[in-house]
């Protein structure tokens, strides 16, 4: 299984309740494809950076995040599904980084260590030793 991030926009009109109901929603059906649900965040209403086409005279929208891990095949049926919801003012479904390639403890980047190696000229002397 594979770790996914979902991110859905809203009409902040809808209101909580609504919105809360849809993405209640969405959990059964990443759950009834085969996919678990790690976590859901609800971000709330922020200014968008620039126009959305299919709804232009939002200003603001609320951003939903929902992290889980599923079968390679449970995104594009997501996809399917939330492409006809008309709740939906924008969604992005992207594979998800895993935690610890990212965390502050893990600083060593793998492979072999890299040397310095003296190469050039500075003031016409060489660098390095001569061979």
């Amino acid at each position: 299984m594979n770790p996914y991030e979902l991110i859905m926009l809203f009409n902040p009109t809808l209101g909580e309740e609504k919105i809360g109901q849809f993405v209640t929603k969405v959990e059964e059906k990443i759950k009834g494809w085969g996919g678990e649900v790690e976590k859901t965040e609800k971000w709330g209403t922020r200014r968008l950076a620039s126009m959305i086409k299919k709804a232009k005279s939002l200003t603001q929208c609320y951003y939903v995040l929902v992290r889980f891990k599923s079968p390679s095949s449970v995104p594009a049926d997501l996809r399917g599904f939330l492409k006809v919801s008309e709740i939906v003012v924008r969604y992005f479904i992207a594979r998800a980084v895993a935690q610890e390639a990212v965390s502050p403890e893990n600083k060593e980047i793998p492979g072999a260590p890299v040397d310095a190696l003296p190469i050039g000229e500075i003031k016409g002397e060489p660098l390095g030793k001569p061979e």
